[in-house]
């Protein structure tokens, strides 16, 4: 697999979608579309943060290990012991609490790929079954957002 072209293309699909949202300026499925308060939207962006870290601590090791203070919870999260499974788990399992009013097919295909990426992580799966998994979850999570939420100040 290209792993270049893949984390590009992911990113580029992040970024579009976040651009089409800012562009759009609602939620593009308005009829299923919930409100999220401060509180779950300051959940779900710290929990994203901590997702990003640890991907990147893993597939960009060189890249993290330049911030000096990022040094120590990236080994730890490269260790794959349990201090990496509660860096995975915590901000995986505090998403889904944050976006737990969201449409229940995406709550569920979030849930789906949240898991496939851990358990591809955890136990002994190829590289590629552990990144298509991680394409999935990307996907999902960068059109959550885009098509469901409405902020804080949006009216209900």
């Amino acid at each position: 697999m290209n792993q270049p072209f893949l984390w590009g293309g992911l990113l580029a699909f992040a970024i579009a979608s976040a651009i089409l949202r800012l562009v759009v300026g609602h939620p593009l499925l308005r009829e299923r579309s919930v409100r999220v308060g401060w509180l779950g939207a300051v959940v779900a962006f710290v929990s994203g943060l901590a997702l990003v870290f640890h991907c990147a601590a893993m597939f960009f090791g060189p890249w993290v290990d330049a911030v000096s203070f990022l040094l120590a919870p990236a080994d730890m999260v490269r260790d794959m012991g349990a201090g990496s499974q509660v860096a995975y788990w915590l901000p995986a399992a505090a998403l889904v609490v944050a976006w737990r009013r969201v449409w229940g097919p995406a709550l569920g295909a979030l849930i789906v790929t949240l898991a496939g990426v851990g358990v591809t992580m955890y136990w002994p799966f190829p590289l590629d079954v552990h990144l298509a998994w991680l394409t999935a979850l990307i996907i999902v999570g960068s059109l959550i957002p885009t098509l469901l939420l409405r902020g804080p100040r949006a009216a209900s």
